[in-house]
């Protein structure tokens, strides 16, 4: 009889356990609020290849680009759940990154052969606007991602400032040219949410912009075909 009691005791001890650890589970998966609109502030690294060569003898202008910029970004998230497809959400992101932004210093590392020119290729600012598509899982957001993006690109033959040619003539900026071009991304990322309203996010991103030809009036024409990938840490919050 008294193990019975015991029995009973135990089970009713197991019963509640189990119903405290179900409410703190149930908890624990509605306090992630995964729809809504986010702002976020990220840091991306970028490395690649500008490819920039002199159309009329297909010599080297600028060869690789790389650096850091920062970048500004909006998005919403909307929960798949409502249309019957459960853990899963689809966004919309829009992104924009200027020179002028703290670390921005996105540029070619080498330039075209010679003792006289400095050859330069850089960006200026960009946007960018991407559909993501992720998977809920306790507090991570695996994605991937598409979408497509303008960058302002500047090509520059600069004389260096130790070269004369001609008595009275001595230059250390010649007319460049510069341009929007435009191009497709798409990569993978994983965020992790903190909470309901911050979250950080990583992704690794891939950038193939359309071939584009610059005229440089002391130099000739340049066409160019910029590709890179990009490493981004962003922190974000979530309204």
């Amino acid at each position: 009889m008294k193990l019975v009691k015991q029995l009973k005791v135990l089970t009713l001890q197991v019963t509640i356990s189990l119903i405290f650890l179900n409410t703190q589970f149930s908890l624990a998966q509605k306090k992630i609020n995964w729809e809504g609109p986010y702002v976020g502030l990220g840091i991306q690294s970028l490395d690649g290849d500008m490819n920039g060569r002199f159309k009329s003898n297909n010599n080297l202008h600028s060869k690789d680009i790389t650096g850091k910029s920062t970048e500004f970004l909006i998005g919403y998230n909307n929960n798949l759940t409502y249309y019957g497809i459960n853990d899963y959400i689809i966004g919309l992101e829009l992104s924009y990154s200027d020179k002028d932004f703290l670390l921005n210093n996105t540029k070619s590392k080498r330039d075209c052969p010679g003792t006289s020119y400095d050859c330069k290729s850089s960006i200026n600012y960009s946007w960018s606007a991407k559909t993501k598509l992720g998977f809920k899982y306790e507090n991570f957001l695996p994605n991937l991602f598409l979408g497509y993006t303008e960058h302002q690109i500047t090509i520059r033959t600069d004389l260096k400032e130790n070269i004369v040619f001609d008595p009275g003539f001595h230059a250390s900026n010649l007319e460049g040219s510069t341009q929007k071009v435009g191009g497709v991304l798409y990569g993978m990322g994983l965020d992790y949410y903190f909470n309901s309203n911050f979250f950080i996010s990583v992704s690794y991103i891939e950038t193939q912009m359309n071939k584009k030809e610059f005229h440089l009036k002391n130099s000739g024409n340049v066409k160019t075909e910029l590709k890179y990938n990009a490493n981004k840490v962003t922190l974000n919050y979530h309204f």
